[in-house]
């Protein structure tokens, strides 16, 4: 059903997936017996796709998972593989570690350069009160909304995204609590602009400080000045400097990890997919959106030493 090629991209998988819901099973009569066969070569494809279905009985049938070797050691085509010097010639004769996971073992192996993992991706239920601190003020507060928006809105551009997170200060440190109201679409700007104030005014009724962040390079310069002029204030600009997207993406890696910027359970997947992905997936709009955000809280916020509390 899949390869790698195929599999590379967001577009290349929902294609795929589309042909198969669209196509192949519509073609069936009532009786057709659907078999489908392939590798598990990454965390969003068909198969993939379609063992979560199964899981959340959205579709009916089995999912049947039968590695050469499985995680007891136990191999599991043995009238192939009789023994274990027929595996070792058979690794031998492969002499690939990456083909050998994926398409013996069965395990979905992440890019040489990926940056973030899913195993690293922590969840919230909801975000708690405000904390009393010592000295007996309430615990910081912060909204801010990381933009990166598009130059074009043709089908081949990027979209605007927009990534809202909430720094929450505690008494061991800050969390960044990113906010399900997430914006990924193209518009051109008069759009942008009027979605920049009506997703700044929506957090300004429940949070006294919000702040929008956008790097201040090429096209990009003119959002800043035209919210200004439009009444938005509280605009920040970033810089990227000399680091490429990547680098600035691996920032954040630790605090991921760490369970220091957490995630909604739900609202946060394409985000999370094209984080995760990066680099492989088409887009990453969001991406430069939740770096814009997370980044511009620990370089700009207004009271350093609290954020030099996290344990880098």
């Amino acid at each position: 059903m899949e390869d790698i090629s195929s599999t590379k991209t967001r577009d290349g998988r929902n294609k795929t997936y589309q042909w198969l819901k669209g196509e192949v099973i519509p073609a069936g009569d009532k009786d057709t017996r659907l078999v489908i066969v392939g590798n598990l070569l990454h965390e969003d494809s068909l198969l993939m796709r379609l063992k979560e279905e199964r899981e959340k009985d959205i579709i009916d049938g089995h999912f049947l998972y039968y590695p050469l070797i499985n995680k007891k050691g136990v191999c599991l085509w043995p009238g192939k593989y009789p023994n274990e010097k027929d595996v070792e010639i058979e690794r031998k004769k492969v002499g690939n570690e990456i083909t050998w996971q994926q398409e013996y073992l069965l395990n979905i192996v992440p890019s040489e350069d990926q940056a973030i993992y899913p195993e690293w991706i922590n969840y919230y239920d909801e975000i708690p009160e405000k904390m009393n601190m010592y000295g007996g003020y309430k615990s910081h507060l912060e909204v801010r909304i990381g933009i990166d928006p598009a130059i074009s809105q043709s089908s081949v551009a990027d979209y605007t995204a927009m990534v809202p997170g909430l720094l929450f200060e505690t008494k061991t440190g800050y969390k960044i609590y990113i906010l399900p109201k997430i914006i990924n679409r193209r518009l051109n700007f008069p759009e942008t602009i009027d979605t920049c104030k009506v997703i700044y005014d929506s957090y300004k009724k429940e949070y006294d400080l919000v702040r929008l962040v956008v790097e201040d390079v090429a096209y990009q310069k003119a959002l800043p000045q035209q919210l200004k002029v439009e009444g938005v204030r509280n605009v920040i600009t970033t810089r990227p400097g000399s680091q490429d997207k990547r680098s600035r993406l691996v920032l954040t890696a630790n605090l991921i990890k760490t369970g220091q910027v957490l995630f909604p359970r739900e609202g946060a997947e394409e985000l999370i997919q094209q984080i995760v992905h990066f680099g492989v997936e088409k887009h990453d709009d969001l991406a430069d959106a939740f770096v814009n955000v997370v980044n511009s809280l620990l370089e700009n916020h207004p009271n350093p030493p609290r954020i030099y509390s996290l344990n880098w």
